[in-house]
């Protein structure tokens, strides 16, 4: 099973350890889910967009120009909102695609 790790990751930090799972739970090893968040990072930073509110399998993620929110789909689960950069987020994925495509060879 693939682990998220990009090269600014601090081990612990709760906005980075809620972008791991986030990758691991919603964006999974699927290379086109992956793709398509990032076009939706892309669309939003070029201001093609506002904002972009993706509703995955375990979180709420909404893309706005400079944060990012990853917010628990069931609060039930007891996860607090978590707002990261989206420059953190993009790098995160965009490392996260690299790795499933080096799985996939």
């Amino acid at each position: 099973m693939l682990k998220p790790d990009w090269p600014s990751r601090i081990a612990g930090d709760e906005g980075h350890e809620r972008i791991a799972a986030c990758l691991v739970s919603d964006i999974q090893s699927v290379p086109e889910a992956a793709k398509m968040v990032l076009g939706h990072i892309d669309e939003v930073s070029a201001g093609l967009a506002s904002h972009q509110k993706l509703v995955m399998n375990a979180y709420v993620l909404t893309i706005q120009s400079s944060v990012c929110e990853i917010a628990p789909l069931y609060k039930e689960q007891g996860e607090k909102v978590v707002n990261v950069p989206t420059a953190e987020f993009r790098a995160a994925l965009v490392a996260w695609i690299s790795q499933i495509n080096r799985a996939s060879d």
